[in-house]
């Protein structure tokens, strides 16, 4: 692992004045730190995930946090909350700086949209579900991530939200009906998704609902190795991060059930499903269906 770069996952809710502005910013020092990733920006605020030489993001941390809110400039952005990891430069091969509608898309409409400012479920600290756990406390945890990131590692004894992908939050809710009146804790990779997860079970009546503060993520570099089963998934060219070399895997592949950690996708290119594949059933990853609809469909269309 290099010792010279350095990974940073950032999100903030706050409402940005000019978001077609504030990508140009983005693009602007970000190619001018020699910076790659992945930013979105949406008039809710901004998501993203950066990576370059540790001198040049600590720099863009500092310029980040100089976006106090004040007269043209943007939105405050002034505390932040840069997740660092170690890494290699090649977490990203270029710079995608995006305006969006939303920084996560929820599948919510316009008017059911959740701001986190009004409506979230109450932080916890990685030090306070730790309590949690060793004390035996009584709850249930809902991973709100989706089915494919859950496959490579999860909290043990968590339940999966049921998505496929975070579209599908409006459409989880019956799947957890049971849970309306116990303590529920939402958790996900690095914390922003679990802003509107949270909210909206609150909206749909959950009774006691939490989110774990900086995502599991956070948890297990304070708590390497323990209580999370597995490797955490992670949206750039490293596909998982693990926190300690002694962890177990619980990845299977989806043909021959093998423990693995290599993930492909659906060879339909309108499916494009993300699964777990071994290299000896998928020597070149794009050569499974996720199911037999999929290679139907692809098919038909190569027929016509």
């Amino acid at each position: 692992m290099s010792i010279e770069h350095k990974l940073i996952i950032f999100y903030k809710y706050t409402p940005v004045t000019d978001v077609e502005r504030f990508v140009i910013w983005q693009k602007k020092h970000c190619t001018e730190l020699g910076l790659l990733g992945r930013i979105l920006i949406a008039k809710e605020g901004i998501n993203g995930t950066v990576e370059g030489r540790i001198e040049n993001i600590e720099e863009y941390e500092r310029r980040m946090h100089a976006l106090d809110g004040s007269a043209g400039k943007f939105g405050d952005f002034s505390n932040v909350w840069f997740k660092e990891s170690p890494s290699n430069g090649g977490a990203f091969e270029k710079l995608k700086v995006k305006a969006r509608t939303e920084i996560v898309a929820t599948g919510l409409s316009l008017d059911a949209d959740i701001d986190p400012n009004e409506v979230t479920g109450t932080h916890i600290e990685a030090a306070e579900l730790k309590k949690w756990i060793e004390s035996g406390e009584e709850f249930e945890i809902i991973d709100m991530r989706n089915d494919y990131e859950y496959a490579v590692g999860h909290f043990a004894g968590s339940r999966q939200s049921g998505m496929q992908n975070f579209r599908d939050l409006p459409k989880i809710v019956s799947e957890h009906e049971e849970l309306k009146d116990k303590k529920v804790l939402t958790v996900c990779t690095y914390g922003v998704r679990c802003e509107k997860a949270s909210g909206h079970l609150i909206r749909q009546g959950f009774k006691e609902v939490y989110q774990l503060h900086g995502g599991i993520g956070t948890y297990m570099k304070e708590y390497p190795g323990q209580d999370f089963l597995g490797s955490l998934y992670v949206f750039d060219d490293r596909m998982t991060e693990q926190f300690t070399d002694q962890y177990q895997k619980i990845g299977v592949c989806v043909v021959c059930s093998s423990t693995s950690e290599r993930f492909g996708n659906c060879a339909w290119p309108d499916c494009h499903k993300q699964m777990i594949i071994c290299v000896e059933c998928s020597p070149q990853e794009k050569t499974i269906y996720c199911r037999k609809d999929c290679e139907l469909s692809h098919l038909k269309g190569v027929v016509k």
